[in-house]
């Protein structure tokens, strides 16, 4: 597996490829569906990314650069790192977490089952998105781990005081979307509304679906690190009143807990649970005479 780094001294470039070894060292004890081909720091992180995708010109967000992206080639997959992640808001301990979190994404691959149809149907719908939930939550909390275990075994380091802050902040931005209740809970509701009134369901959709994403992963995000993090469980006092935090909600995310603590990747039990998560944000996915039809239901 190659190692390229675009940016810094030679000097500095060096201790990136030593520091990114790791992954090169571990993807010889994981099973993977795709090996990884090569690890890339670019100094434009956009302009390779359209390299490689040779799908049009890709453009992040402007304050919002992903710190990672994994892409798919022939030879195996590229992973690319942002530049920013060298920078001096990052350290050694922060980076730990984000290239095994990549990392297990990829291993995922090669461990989760992949579901054949002739068309997408209710099952396939809440399966694809139960599995594409779990991979994030089982990810986050597999690079925590991995982090513990360098830090204990390796560096024999506690976590530093900047990994530290950016692991509160972190929590801190996802509790904030959950606690949303106007931005995500009012809007859906409002959303409902307009859809009894017009009955166009490619509207509603259309209104909704980035929020329940954006929703959705925070939830996973945030009780992936208090489920890791105990010293941080009191931090889920400041979402105590969130509307979405109900009883669906809560065995949801205790499924997951069980799921991660058994090593299982068989989640076909869960689809039911998949169901009713999504039935909080009014939708409720049905198999038609035809195809897959989405009903609108009250939150």
């Amino acid at each position: 597996m190659q190692i390229t780094v675009e940016i810094g001294t030679r000097e500095q470039q060096q201790e990136i490829i030593n520091e990114l070894g790791m992954l090169g060292e571990a993807s010889k004890h994981y099973t993977m569906a795709f090996r990884i081909r090569e690890i890339i720091v670019p100094k434009d992180f956009d302009a390779k990314v359209t390299e490689l995708q040779k799908a049009g010109t890709y453009k992040s967000v402007p304050g919002m650069e992903p710190v990672s992206k994994a892409i798919f080639t022939p030879q195996g997959h590229v992973l690319l790192f942002h530049p920013n992640i060298y920078s001096a808001a990052y350290d050694n301990h922060i980076r730990f977490a984000i290239y095994w979190h990549e990392f297990s994404l990829l291993v995922n691959k090669g461990h989760f089952p992949v579901l054949t149809r002739h068309k997408l149907d209710r099952y396939a719908n809440y399966f694809m998105n139960l599995y594409q939930l779990y991979d994030q939550y089982s990810a986050a909390r597999k690079s925590f781990e991995f982090r513990d275990a360098v830090l204990r075994e390796v560096l024999k380091e506690e976590l530093s005081e900047l990994a530290k802050q950016d692991l509160e902040r972190s929590l801190l931005g996802s509790l904030a979307i959950i606690r949303n209740k106007a931005e995500y809970y009012d809007w859906f509701r409002f959303q409902i509304m307009e859809y009894r009134e017009n009955q166009i369901i490619n509207d509603f959709l259309g209104a909704v679906r980035g929020k329940i994403a954006q929703l959705s992963y925070s939830i996973i995000f945030a009780y992936a690190t208090m489920d890791h993090y105990e010293n941080l469980r009191e931090k889920e006092a400041l979402i105590a009143e969130a509307p979405m935090l109900n009883n669906n909600t809560r065995a949801f995310l205790e499924y997951f807990r069980y799921k991660y603590q058994e090593d299982a990747v068989d989640l076909s039990d869960g689809i039911d649970l998949m169901e009713a998560f999504w039935a909080n944000f009014g939708i409720r996915f049905v198999d038609g005479e035809k195809c897959m039809e989405c009903e609108v239901v009250d939150i």
